[in-house]
């Protein structure tokens, strides 16, 4: 059985990979891995960290997912890829998590830019925050 978080991951790619603004600015097929790639092409993103919290009362379980997405760009501002990531999360419609979980809410929460060792590339940072509510605990 597939995890209401790894589900929602799988909807978000799936997405990412239909939209062709994120298209045009991660490629086709978009350059998105699971972990950040050494040897990927610029810009290119991955997914990072991943907490969720869970909480419910009388029969009903919640879950507070919070997905990183780390974007590496050289020799520019990851910037735009953000902000079409974002952009794209809220355009979505609320993707169908396995049977008894359903998605509640799913908005970017947070995003910026920082430096990295390497002079010349730059880490973009968006944290998306999902409440997915299921049956009984």
């Amino acid at each position: 059985m597939t995890s209401p978080v790894e589900a929602l991951r799988e909807a978000l790619t799936a997405q990412f990979a239909s939209d062709p603004v994120v298209m045009i600015l991660l490629g086709d097929p978009i350059r998105l891995y699971d972990e950040r790639s050494t040897r990927a092409a610029f810009p290119h993103a991955s997914w990072g960290r991943i907490e969720t919290h869970e909480s419910g009362a009388d029969g009903v379980r919640l879950l507070e997912v919070r997905l990183g997405l780390d974007v590496w760009y050289r020799d520019g501002e990851p910037g735009p890829v953000l902000d079409a990531l974002a952009d794209s999360v809220t355009a979505a419609a609320l993707p169908d998590l396995p049977e008894p979980w359903r998605l509640i809410t799913l908005t970017p929460a947070y995003r910026d830019v920082f430096a990295t060792r390497e002079r010349r590339l730059k880490r973009g940072l968006l944290r998306l925050r999902a409440v997915v509510g299921g049956g009984l605990a």
